[in-house]
């Protein structure tokens, strides 16, 4: 059973003056994987890999504040469909081979991810009229 809770919410600061956060500049950076989920798409119907980026504060730019986001980043990467075709399969295969993980012959553990690296390429997009990090491309560490 699972514990209700109060319906008061208190914040630190004043609310109705909160700005949303600046995102993260356009740019590469290193990320470590620290979730990776399957999902079912509920525009198409076809299972995707759910994966949560994390970007250290130490691959920030200089001049992004880091009280922006003091403990990182987690940006997910919706991209890696999981369907059991030709493509689906090559997908997944290359994918394994970018972050460095062996790819599986018939059966793939997403959990085995977790704890990888490899380098995302951070992008903008505008959600509900606030612009806000994607991650564009995920590539092999040099």
């Amino acid at each position: 059973m699972s514990e209700e809770l109060p319906s008061i919410v208190e914040f630190s600061e004043d609310i109705s003056e909160a700005e949303a956060p600046p995102p993260l500049p356009i740019s590469d950076y290193e990320a470590d994987i620290r979730s990776a989920v399957q999902k079912i798409s509920t525009t198409s119907g076809n299972r995707y890999a759910e994966i949560g980026f994390h970007i250290d504060v130490d691959q920030f730019p200089a001049d992004y504040d880091v009280e922006n986001a003091p403990d990182g980043k987690l940006i997910m990467y919706r991209r890696l469909t999981l369907t059991d075709d030709r493509a689906g399969r090559y997908r997944v295969r290359m994918f394994c081979e970018t972050i460095g993980a062996e790819p599986p012959s018939t059966k793939l553990d997403l959990a085995g991810w977790v704890g990888l690296r490899a380098k995302v390429s951070v992008d903008h997009s505008e959600y509900e009229g606030v612009t806000r990090e994607e991650i564009a491309k995920v590539s092999a560490i040099d």
